[in-house]
């Protein structure tokens, strides 16, 4: 009975003694936090951030959609300019999975998991097991590492160009021997001398890639650069025999990132990003250094002190790191540096001794920071995230650098307990990093109104009210208001609605106009001063909508408060909006005019334009109201143009209000008002179905 307890116990044992040995293997690890950086990524990908950013939209649903529809380009010049390879590859999720969360933000969430195990991988083979797991669970728990993740933007490949070149051109530089068999030791790596030059091509190639990324990314080859300067400074034999394959890494990358530079010198004009972002320098070149100063203290301190300034990515001035992981950072730098120091002295002492391999790594990670924070330093806003998004894994490399020399003093010890502190002092580390960054981004930064506001969260909001009975929506003919910049706002709404072809929503700005039909309105936000909120009756079914707007019913004012015209029947123009009714008050200026949509309004094309446009690309409206207040003799006195309702979403039998504001020069008497259509990028009148380019109202 004894031996057969015995036996049964043994393979309990031996499982178990399989499982620890499992778990002391740094890959296990690395997967485990690569998978948790992925959950993290596509966990509620559409609901955090809280809607979609106009960015995102313009992105996939204009640059993106080119390629699908074969406009294929190196470099797009709309919205100041994108580099075209993100969008290929974003392509192909748009083509797949259609508008949809998925088919916008997924590539995103795929590059930034990418990123870690990527991270993992240069920080072991630089620096030992313990700094590449730390700084990849950093990386894959931070706010920072999952804002760019969770987004449709280009930001996101900078960082997996960036981590693959580097992999490479470290494996490459620091190979030696004819060995095959690659070392596991701190800033060094054995691979067979032959395989170097492969791997400085590849080194180049993902580099060369890094230009067609994002401009920040353009600044990868001057890492490698400066570091080979640092190389031939501390420790030169470390070139020998490499310059070959330096060489052909730097005509790969040129010969890869040509076709970029040769589309931008065909249309240098394109790329205004640039030009829009670069204050401190231009006010350098003026002999102004003050700003530059700012946004180097900016830069430098953003890890500890005031990160960057804007809703769009951040809270607000949140540092990079919270206190305890500020100290690791900055004792990794001092660490860092410290080693970068050492080596040069050393080497002026003793010309034969040269830079350690943990030397050398750290002088290549500290070349990578400053290197990656400089656009912080020469463009605006200070600090910004996005800017600095190729330093990014060197930020938290950095703050897992003083485990380096803490595992390897248990190593040599060989005690179970010191390898217990080092575990401890990382569990220290990233516990306090996402404990802090989780909630930071799961929970705070979605629900700031700022926010809510820039990612049409509250668009969202209306959309579930709408879609809360999916087989029956409710309203499906309503009114919400907006601010009618750009066609974003309306975009989002029909990205929310899953494109429901039985919901007709139409958008006006409350500021000027008023939607009388349909009468029911989702209105209220973005809170503005609207001359119609008394026409807004608060109905009980709107209790279950959250967000800011409200939904109401109209009732319509009496158009009185000054001289009144009105049309029987409408007078309609060729592209069937009618002129029904006016009021016109002398003394506020005010003219109101009501109009009818007699059939399916007959629009010009209007494709989507990203904003900014690209050079000389037309991007304002098709259709606007004119209204001019004349006097004797038909004497322009003053005029106010313009349409507050979008045109493309107005439906036969709609009826609505617009006010225009035509206040009499001191001393001039006003004679008539002149009224009509007109497109505002031709300038060409629309006329009347009767003829006429205009329609005159006499005042008393």
């Amino acid at each position: 009975m004894t031996n057969r307890i015995a036996a049964d116990a043994a393979p309990s044992r031996t499982a178990s003694l399989d499982l620890r040995a499992i778990l002391r293997r740094p890959a296990v690890w690395a997967l485990l936090i690569t998978l948790l950086a992925f959950g993290l990524r596509v966990w509620q990908l559409e609901g955090v951030p809280p809607g979609w950013r106009d960015d995102e939209l313009i992105e996939s649903l204009v640059i993106s959609q080119k390629i699908l529809d074969g406009d294929l380009a190196f470099f797009y010049p709309d919205a100041s300019g994108h580099e075209a390879l993100y969008h290929a590859l974003n392509a192909l999720f748009l083509a797949w999975f259609g508008p949809t969360g998925p088919g916008i933000r997924l590539l995103s969430a795929f590059l930034g998991t990418l990123a870690v195990p990527l991270t993992y991988a240069l920080a072991r083979r630089m620096f030992g097991a313990a700094v590449g797991l730390a700084a990849a669970a950093l990386l894959g728990t931070a706010f920072w590492g999952l804002m760019y993740a969770r987004v449709g933007i280009r930001h996101s490949l900078s960082p997996v160009l960036a981590l693959a070149a580097f992999c490479f051109f470290w494996q490459a530089l620091e190979a030696t021997g004819d060995r095959l068999r690659t070392s596991t030791a701190p800033g060094s790596s054995r691979v067979p001398r032959g395989s170097s030059f492969n791997l400085f091509a590849l080194s180049g190639l993902f580099l060369g890639l890094g230009f067609h990324s994002y401009f920040a990314s353009r600044g990868a080859p001057l890492i490698p650069a400066a570091f080979i300067l640092y190389l031939i400074l501390a420790a030169p034999s470390r070139l020998r025999g490499k310059w070959r394959g330096l060489l052909l890494m730097a005509a790969v990358t040129g010969l890869v990132a040509l076709p970029l530079f040769l589309a931008l010198a065909a249309q240098p004009e394109a790329e205004g990003r640039v030009g829009e972002l670069a204050l401190p320098l231009i006010q350098a070149r003026r002999g102004d250094f003050g700003l530059v100063i700012e946004h180097a203290v900016a830069a430098l301190t953003m890890a500890h002190a005031t990160g960057d300034p804007e809703w769009l990515y951040n809270i607000p001035y949140r540092a990079v790191f919270g206190p305890a992981a500020a100290v690791f950072f900055w004792a990794g730098v001092a660490l860092a540096g410290w080693r970068v120091l050492a080596s040069l002295v050393g080497r002026l002492r003793s010309p034969r001794r040269e830079a350690t391999g943990t030397a050398r790594a750290s002088a290549f990670l500290i070349i990578w920071w400053l290197v990656g924070i400089s656009p912080a330093v020469l463009s605006v806003p200070p600090a910004s995230l996005g800017h600095v998004i190729l330093a990014q894994p060197a930020f938290y490399m950095l703050a897992a650098l003083p485990l380096q020399p803490l595992a390897e003093w248990a190593g040599r010890k060989r005690a179970g307990w010191k390898t217990t502190m080092v575990g401890l002092a990382a569990v220290v580390l990233v516990a306090g990093t996402s404990t802090r960054d989780l909630p930071d981004y799961f929970i705070e930064w979605p629900s700031r109104g700022m926010v809510r506001f820039l990612y049409h969260a509250d668009v969202e909001d209306v959309a579930r009210y709408i879609l809360r009975d999916p087989a029956a929506p409710d309203p499906v003919d309503f009114s919400i208001t907006g601010p009618l910049a750009g066609p974003w706002n309306r975009i989002a709404l029909e990205l929310a609605l899953d494109g429901h072809p039985d919901i007709r929503p139409r958008w006006y700005n409350p500021e000027r106009a008023l939607l009388l039909r349909p009468a029911i309105s989702f209105s209220g936000y973005p809170e503005v001063d609207s001359p119609y909120v008394a026409a807004f009756e608060p109905l009980p079914a709107g209790n279950g909508l959250r967000g800011g707007y409200a939904l109401s019913r109209v009732s319509r004012p009496a158009l009185t408060g000054g001289q009144a015209f009105r049309s029987e029947p409408p007078v309609c123009f060729a592209n069937g909006l009618c002129w029904a009714a006016a009021v016109y008050d002398p003394e506020s200026g005010i003219l109101t005019l009501e109009w009818e949509v007699s059939h399916a309004l007959d629009l010009p094309p209007m494709p989507l334009i990203s904003n900014p446009p690209p050079p000389n690309v037309y991007s304002g409206p098709r259709l606007a109201v004119f209204a001019q207040l004349l006097g004797q003799d038909s004497v322009f006195l003053t005029g106010d143009d313009g349409l507050w309702v979008d045109p493309d979403t107005l439906r036969e039998g709609d009826l609505f209000w617009q006010r225009h504001v035509l206040s009499a020069p001191v001393g001039e008497r006003p004679a008539s008002i002149s009224i009509g259509l007109y497109d505002p990028m031709t300038g060409a009148r629309i006329p009347t179905v009767d003829g006429r380019d205009h329609i005159a109202l006499e005042l008393d």
